[in-house]
């Protein structure tokens, strides 16, 4: 390959990368990913000198996409007022009873397996509704790529036992939107409030303003924001 043809492709890459929509979503290729990571990485700290400092000292972006599809989703009212741990043991019976996770197989397990692995009554029922709508609606999960942000959340809450927040991280890490903001999450607000200096309640509108130079790069501002709490964890429990 010639060296025109390599500066080409690259340029090309970039332009891809560099073509950010409203509803747009991380590429499934690393190179154009990486890219308009950084893309992002640059706009951010030009627009903003608070989040500026926060991303200088965490360094690149890892966001990544992750799996999704019902196991996810089954995994994530699963988890719901719950332990990581004691989430990942009752997933871990429930697959013993019945194999891998998928919506047969939960469509088919009945009150007393449920039971034995732990499961409430209400995220049975939850658990059965998500099992039941994906039966119902085999491109259910696929088809949530072709929708807007607010169309894929207003899809995925209109199954019992997924909530708006819920929506938003499914949004974020398995679809990719790079412009999602989960006002109700307790860590972003958190975060917020101890970056800028405002009160973690304060009012949607207060935190959508502070988050206007943001656009279209809301979720990536998001993951540096988990990722600042995440560090200021592992310093505090450190020896």
């Amino acid at each position: 390959m010639s060296t025109g043809s390599v500066a080409n492709g690259n340029r090309e890459t970039r332009a891809r990368a560099g073509r950010v929509t409203a509803h747009a979503a991380l590429p499934q290729d690393e190179a154009e990913a990486r890219a308009l990571l950084q893309q992002a990485r640059r706009r951010l700290m030009r627009g903003d000198p608070r989040l500026a400092r926060v991303m200088k000292a965490l360094g690149p972006c890892g966001y990544v996409r992750r799996p999704g599809g019902f196991a996810t989703l089954f995994q994530a009212i699963l988890r719901q007022q719950l332990s990581g741990k004691a989430a990942a043991t009752i997933a871990a019976r429930l697959e013993a009873l019945c194999g891998n996770i998928t919506a047969e197989g939960v469509a088919s397990l009945d009150d007393a397996v449920f039971a034995a692995a732990g499961v409430s009554r209400q995220k049975r029922d939850y658990l059965r509704g998500l099992a039941a709508a994906a039966l119902a609606a085999p491109g259910l999960f696929a088809g949530l790529e072709q929708l807007s942000d607010e169309a894929a959340i207003e899809a995925l809450t209109a199954v019992k036992g997924i909530g708006r927040w819920t929506a938003e991280m499914y949004l974020m890490f398995s679809l990719g939107r790079l412009d999602v903001l989960p006002l109700g999450d307790a860590s972003i607000r958190a975060a917020i409030a101890e970056i800028y200096g405002i009160s973690r309640e304060a009012k949607p509108a207060k935190l959508i303003a502070l988050a206007e130079p943001w656009r279209p790069f809301r979720s990536v501002a998001c993951w540096y924001f988990y990722a600042h709490l995440d560090r200021a964890r592992v310093r505090a429990e450190a020896p």
